[in-house]
């Protein structure tokens, strides 16, 4: 499994890293919402924080290989060229391989070690949104330059219209700086990870971005306990509920 697509299984959640005899544990969380920026090369990137960088396409549409150093995840998106390109960049440490359109080589779905992405169009049809669903992608890359901060309920029903076509994980191309309470309405619409161009965005605001969304919570879940209470002339039903609590109670617990 490629480490993004590890990541966005544990996004909210405590990573432990360091086990064996010996070895201090330690317990890292892991944001709500990622935050990664697209740069034009490897050079780009020198002196910009992020949790993954995706180096855009080079010569006609080619994936670039030359590797970021430092980073703990970057990627290649390609738009043309041959799977060679794709085999160096993935041998020089790309995790993940970005589709941007359809002209891509369809070797990007060739390696199921790496992860795999796609920038989709708001335009398409219903039978492709399917198709890109199908589970061929880890994660969807989608236009959220047209979103009005503060967020609009237009704004909202703009973005949940492209969300129920699609249950991959999805990442947001932004051009503007959400607030915390932005953050948390995307946090909770299902946003994995937002994505930002590094020539046109501040690292200042980039460092603010990524320390607001440090703040947030994962969303937590309505509980349906008590739902299905048994009724109060069913008193075997009433009983085993009691021995079950029982049971727990004798559970260790670490």
């Amino acid at each position: 499994m490629s480490k993004i697509s590890d990541r966005l299984t544990k996004l909210g959640q405590i990573e432990r890293t360091g086990f064996g005899f010996g070895v201090k544990s330690v317990r890292t969380k892991v944001p709500v919402i990622l935050v990664g920026v697209e740069v034009n090369d490897a050079k780009s990137a020198e002196g910009i924080d992020a949790d993954f960088y995706v180096v855009n396409p080079g010569k006609n549409g080619a994936a670039q290989s030359e590797a970021i150093e430092n980073a703990e995840m970057w990627g290649a998106a390609v738009s043309g060229g041959t799977g060679k390109e794709i085999v160096a960049a993935v041998d020089s440490g790309a995790d993940f391989v970005v589709a941007v359109g359809e002209g891509a080589p369809g070797a990007v779905l060739r390696d199921e070690e790496i992860g795999k992405g796609i920038v989709v169009d708001g335009e398409i049809s219903e039978d492709r949104s399917k198709a890109i669903d199908s589970g061929l992608f880890d994660f969807l890359i989608l236009d959220g330059s047209l979103i009005s901060l503060p967020l609009s309920l237009g704004s909202v029903l703009d973005l949940q219209e492209q969300l129920t076509k699609y249950s991959n994980h999805i990442f947001l191309k932004m051009n503007q700086i959400p607030d915390q309470e932005a953050l948390e309405l995307l946090r909770d619409f299902g946003i994995s990870a937002l994505i930002y161009e590094a020539s046109a965005t501040k690292n200042d605001d980039l460092a603010n971005v990524r320390s607001t969304i440090d703040k947030i919570e994962p969303k937590k879940h309505k509980s349906n306990a008590g739902a299905s209470l048994p009724q109060s002339n069913d008193t075997t039903a009433v009983k085993e509920h009691e021995e079950n609590d029982h049971d727990f109670e004798d559970d260790d617990w670490e």
